[in-house]
């Protein structure tokens, strides 16, 4: 790496970075002839309603579990320990549920724990700003986002927008097509109440959705960093050392500071896309292969 900084020290023009593994479809819609034309109906429908930060929501959800992945060590040649440590136990999954808005506010968030019934452990966590759902899976689905829609955000986005003295304002949600949204049931109920929703193009999310770019990725560093794995392999010690790391980790991932950073990294802020878009190839330099 010392040949790598000397190189840039004397070119400004190069720099120094990490690769990012992603999968196929991620790598072929990285190019602007993909992102220009989303972009361009979200500026539309923000010139017809002039969106208000504070009315501007992502909704998404991100598994919860901790990475074991192992660290690299700087060690004297004669130590014949420091290249072999204990596994911690495989985590189980759970899900966090997020809305977020532009001006840096969350809404109430939601964990899907994958049990039957709520386990002690975790009650303390439950709060105002908080639920945990014993939802068997861990994992997001119809009933659950439809429960999260209808009960939580929806009644949050319209209280919120009252207590603003916006009633007359129109709400814009952005969110992806998982399988889960596809209940047009859910999508009447936010339409009579002025919410116009927009979908992310399929893969793009990494770039271009908010709570990828700044709050998921804050949360999972948070949790790794304040997570200590248990010494035993019992659920209840998984749950407990869970139940320390967070709260925490949650509070900081949504933080307003971090909230607004996302959305101006992700270009989803009126006119913004330029900094998003300037970083891409103009057609994808990784074309899908044909089937």
């Amino acid at each position: 790496m010392s040949t790598a900084y000397g190189l840039v020290k004397h070119h400004p023009e190069l720099k120094t970075g990490t690769q990012k593994n992603l999968d196929i479809n991620r790598l072929a819609v990285l190019c602007r002839s993909v992102f220009k034309p989303w972009y361009k109906t979200y500026d539309e429908l923000h010139e017809k309603y002039r969106f208000s930060p504070a009315l501007i929501a992502n909704i998404d959800e991100s598994s919860t579990r901790v990475p074991t992945d192992s660290k690299q060590l700087v060690v004297h040649t004669t130590d014949t320990k420091a290249g072999f440590t204990k596994e911690p136990p495989r985590m189980i999954n759970s899900t966090f549920v997020a809305a977020v808005a532009a001006d840096g506010y969350a809404f109430p968030s939601v964990i899907l724990w994958p049990s039957v019934k709520l386990p002690e452990e975790l009650k303390s966590l439950l709060s105002p700003t908080l639920e945990i759902w014993a939802n068997g899976s861990g994992w997001m689905d119809n009933e659950c986002f439809k429960r999260y829609a209808l009960t939580i955000l929806l009644p949050s986005i319209i209280e919120r927008r009252k207590r603003m003295s916006l009633e007359n304002k129109h709400i814009l949600l952005l969110l992806d097509s998982h399988v889960s949204r596809a209940d047009p049931s859910i999508w009447r109920e936010f339409q009579k109440q002025q919410v116009d929703v927009l979908t992310f193009f399929p893969h793009s999310t990494h770039l271009c959705q908010p709570l990828h770019r700044g709050v998921f990725a804050v949360s999972k560093s948070e949790l790794t960093n304040r997570f200590e794995a248990p010494s035993s392999s019992s659920s209840s010690s998984k749950r407990a050392a869970i139940s320390d790391a967070l709260p925490q980790a949650i509070h900081t991932a949504l933080s307003p500071s971090v909230i607004q950073k996302a959305f101006v990294c992700s270009g989803v802020l009126h006119n913004s896309s330029g900094p998003v878009l300037l970083k891409l190839p103009e057609s994808s330099i990784y074309p899908l292969l044909s089937r």
